[in-house]
């Protein structure tokens, strides 16, 4: 499930609206649609929202959250530009989903959102051992803009 609305208003249905959770103001980004991206608010934050999307050799999952800069170039998100959260939803081939939610003070202290001082990141590996959802590791730091959760 990659498509923006369709994606969130299967989440809506089974997750949001059955706990009381509100949204408005969604809002699709189609620079990043491969990606299921958008935004939302609900009554106390804004949200941006990602599908992620299976690494091809690797058993894990990707995400990306950039912007276009100038010259057309990718860019991470500063910590003023950033949403209070970030939502990342995974999926695996039956359609079970869970959704790991990063506050934006998170992901400038691992220097996933731009500052004056860090450059940041643009994409997320989620690396999936078996069916369990321990986490053995988060935010572990890769290469250049890659960083790995590892669960």
């Amino acid at each position: 499930m990659k498509d923006f609305y369709e994606t969130l208003s299967y989440i809506n249905r089974t997750v949001y609206l059955p706990i009381g959770l509100n949204i408005k103001n969604v809002q699709e980004e189609k620079q990043n649609s491969k990606y299921g991206a958008g935004s939302f608010e609900t009554p106390l934050k804004t949200v941006r929202f990602r599908v992620a999307n299976k690494t091809p050799n690797k058993g894990g999952q990707f995400v990306v959250i950039w912007r276009k800069g100038k010259n057309n170039k990718n860019k991470p998100y500063t910590y003023n530009e950033a949403h209070d959260l970030l939502v990342v939803t995974v999926f695996n081939d039956t359609l079970e989903f869970g959704q790991f939610i990063f506050p934006k003070e998170v992901l400038v202290k691992k220097n996933i959102l731009a500052t004056n001082v860090k450059e940041g990141r643009w994409v997320f590996e989620y690396i999936l051992n078996g069916i369990t959802l321990s986490v053995n590791k988060l935010l572990k730091p890769r290469s250049g803009n890659c960083l790995i959760l590892s669960i």
